[in-house]
């Protein structure tokens, strides 16, 4: 039963968190405007008599429910679960030549060998026989990096087949997806809450900007283990992509293809 819940509980986990802290520092910046109980009118004063009304439970339920509000607004997914934000999967970089995908190098090692076994890639030539190819090599990384964007771009669709495929390996999958997503929206909201501490209170409140650039990175890391799941799924056979079945994506690579 808690294997049941806890989907839908990640699901909650990261907008009622940064609604939290963005409702915190919305607060600090508020706090003064806000008038007392003995002081409220009209809206102020109709508040305060709810708040009597319904008791300290009930203020705290409806905080809450304000705080998740707010963060289901301000939450951004991971980049793998909108195939529209799928480029943003890859980093390009020296003009368009070389694509770096938020992937391991582990998989990414397995995506090549997968491609080449496929026909996508050429070969590698064998040692003595021709020498290395600078621009050979730069476009297989290129086709390769495209790859796992158009792969990654599927991902709404894959991880539905990837549910039906193995169920264990969606659960380490969706973790992974839960994980990132909190991390890096935490790391987002406290980014604002240090603002206004900083502008309200002392400069000092900035070194929390470490907290923030630490959360940030461990999100992206959690965003790359969801991206190497989809990829090793890919690679082992139990889901396959539109992109390299011939009706989408990246065209094959002949391996007796000139130079």
């Amino acid at each position: 039963m808690l294997a049941n819940l806890l989907p839908g509980l990640r699901d909650v986990r990261a907008p009622l968190s940064t609604g939290c802290i963005w409702l915190l520092a919305l607060w600090l910046i508020l706090e003064d405007r806000v008038p007392r109980p003995r002081q409220a009118q009209g809206v102020w004063a109709s508040l305060y008599r709810l708040g009597d009304l319904i008791g300290p439970a009930g203020v705290l339920a409806a905080g809450s429910f304000l705080a998740y509000l707010i963060g289901t607004m301000l939450t951004v997914r991971v980049v793998t679960v909108n195939a529209r934000e799928a480029p943003k999967a890859a980093r390009f970089r020296s003009g368009g030549t070389a694509l770096t995908p938020r992937v391991s190098r582990l998989a990414y090692d397995d995506l090549v060998s997968f491609l080449r076994d496929q026909g996508r890639l050429p070969r590698p030539a064998s040692e003595g026989t021709a020498a290395v190819d600078p621009e050979r090599e730069r476009g297989e990384r290129l086709v390769v990096g495209l790859a796992v964007r158009d792969i990654l771009g599927e991902t709404r669709q894959l991880r539905t087949k990837l549910l039906i495929a193995s169920y264990d390996l969606f659960n380490e999958y969706d973790r992974a997806v839960g994980e990132a997503e909190f991390r890096k929206n935490v790391a987002y909201a406290l980014v604002g809450l240090t603002a206004t501490l900083s502008w309200l209170q002392s400069p000092w409140w900035a070194l929390l900007l470490l907290v923030s650039g630490r959360l940030y990175a461990a999100g992206v890391g959690s965003e790359q283990a969801a991206n190497d799941v989809i990829v090793q799924a890919v690679v082992a056979g139990l889901i396959t992509p539109l992109s390299l079945t011939g009706a989408a994506g990246v065209p094959a690579v002949p391996t007796g293809r000139s130079q």
